[in-house]
């Protein structure tokens, strides 16, 4: 459920540029995803966490500067600084050494401190990576291919990156957890 719902501003977004307009399209954008942010708040016991934290207020401030100024560069560069911000994070959360996937995964899985890090260190080369897809397809390709590829053009990247991380961490998955869930 939680995840259908992430991707509710997604079609918000793509229904409303293509309807009325890039502008009215982050209106649409920034109205579902405050909806759907309410709804996670209240679901998750009046909690969000710090992506999610993350999302909502740069979607908020992108957005509203996007319909303030009425000027689409501002929702244009949203995905590539959300991106980039959680890049960022899970480098220097390596470099401080409490890497974020371990803090978010170490239940699921069984690593080194080395395959943390090395973990950590992938997701933060992949959002690096979306970070660039995302303005070049901003701000180098045309609107239709902007929209195409912000709305549902990333998920085949997602797709594949997640596949190779499950190929290569299989081996490592805690069993403890998968043998409690079978009782």
């Amino acid at each position: 459920m939680k995840q259908f719902l992430d991707f509710i501003p997604l079609i918000a977004f793509f229904i409303g540029v293509k309807q009325y307009g890039v502008i009215a399209g982050a209106g649409a954008l920034l109205v579902a995803t405050v909806v759907v942010y309410a709804i996670h708040f209240f679901s998750q016991d009046k909690k969000l966490d710090k992506q999610q934290w993350i999302v909502l207020i740069l979607t908020i401030v992108f957005c509203g500067i996007t319909i303030l100024f009425n000027d689409e560069y501002f929702i244009k560069i949203k995905s590539p600084i959300i991106n980039g911000v959680f890049a960022l994070a899970l480098a220097g959360s390596v470099l401080i050494n409490k890497p974020l996937m371990q803090m978010a995964l170490k239940q699921a899985f069984t690593l080194t401190d080395s395959g943390w890090k090395k973990l950590t260190l992938a997701w933060a080369g992949f959002f690096a990576m979306m970070a660039g897809v995302h303005y070049y397809t901003a701000f180098h390709m045309s609107q239709d291919a902007w929209i195409s590829f912000k709305t549902y053009g990333w998920i085949p990247f997602m797709l594949v990156f997640m596949i190779a991380q499950f190929a290569v961490l299989r081996k490592h998955i805690n069993h403890t957890i998968v043998d409690k869930n079978k009782n």
